[in-house]
């Protein structure tokens, strides 16, 4: 039943990539375009528990990723093969986007303002402040954004949170066959602090999340993307570090690729790591 929500023509992009010096560098541009999408949700919308505000969720319709919407009726939308950034209204992509590319980011930050005033939006809601830090985090006019410079790598990018949400959808698909989570409430989100895309799955009855499941698409410690398996803090109590994973989840991309295994192999893996971490919490 898993086999017919996978896509056997999506396939990952070539692993050799990913130990490239291009590669993390599109990497840190691609996590900069998701810092600013959260900066125009975190500016107008009311901060939640895990940051849960600045998630950011897929629009089938675009191919693209979306903000919450806020102030009403707008949104940020973003295309990572070019790093295209747009003002949404009311769902629909509107004219004057921004590309990170031969642009500071405050130029950036200037975009964001002048598009507001135009929709004559309050511009001193806007602010640049993350409630998180980052070493990858580019601000000020002394350097340029350069995403042409990396096209090949975030083709490689976008191919991996492409085909990375259709295997965390089977993967909920297949977490909804077990008996305990047939109630569980699902959704996917790419999260802008972690650049991970994660499956997130709660019990409607209970507070806690059950451990979360996704793909960091890679960090200071693994450049490379890998899946993991994470107990929420909820659950476990001590709040973690970002870049804690238990070492017996991960699962990196190039292992699943060199050892060519099937999509329907690694769903099963996910679901059977997430079933075990849940047990033992």
């Amino acid at each position: 039943m898993r086999e017919n929500l996978l896509n056997d023509s999506s396939q990952w992009p070539p692993v050799n990539i990913f130990d490239t010096n291009h590669f993390r560098q599109a990497r840190i541009e691609a996590h900069n375009a998701l810092f600013w999408m959260a900066r125009g949700t975190h500016s107008f919308l009311d901060s939640t528990p895990d940051n849960g505000h600045l998630s950011l969720f897929w629009h089938k319709a675009s191919g693209n990723f979306r903000t919450r919407s806020f102030d009403g009726d707008l949104q940020i939308g973003l295309s990572f093969p070019d790093l295209e950034l747009y003002f949404c209204e009311s769902g629909q992509k509107v004219p004057h986007s921004f590309w990170l590319d031969d642009r500071t980011p405050a130029f950036a930050e200037a975009w964001y303002l002048v598009e507001l005033l135009h929709r004559d939006r309050d511009q001193s809601k806007f602010s640049t402040d993350l409630p998180f830090s980052s070493p990858y985090m580019l601000m000020g006019d002394t350097e340029d954004h350069n995403a042409s410079a990396y096209k090949l790598e975030l083709d490689a990018l976008n191919g991996c949170v492409l085909k990375a949400n259709e295997i965390l959808g089977s993967v909920s698909h297949a977490v909804a066959q077990q008996p305990q989570f047939t109630k569980c409430r699902q959704w996917i989100t790419l999260e802008p602090e972690s650049f991970s895309l994660v499956l997130n799955v709660v019990v409607d009855n209970e507070a806690a999340k059950l451990p979360s499941i996704g793909m960091c698409l890679g960090d200071h410690l693994r450049p490379a993307p890998f899946f993991f398996v994470k107990v929420s803090e909820t659950q476990g109590g001590a709040k973690t570090h970002l870049l804690d994973y238990d070492p017996r989840t991960l699962l990196s991309l190039k292992s699943i690729v060199n050892e060519t295994m099937p999509d329907v192999e690694l769903v099963e893996n996910l679901v059977g790591k997430f079933l075990e971490a849940n047990h033992s919490k």
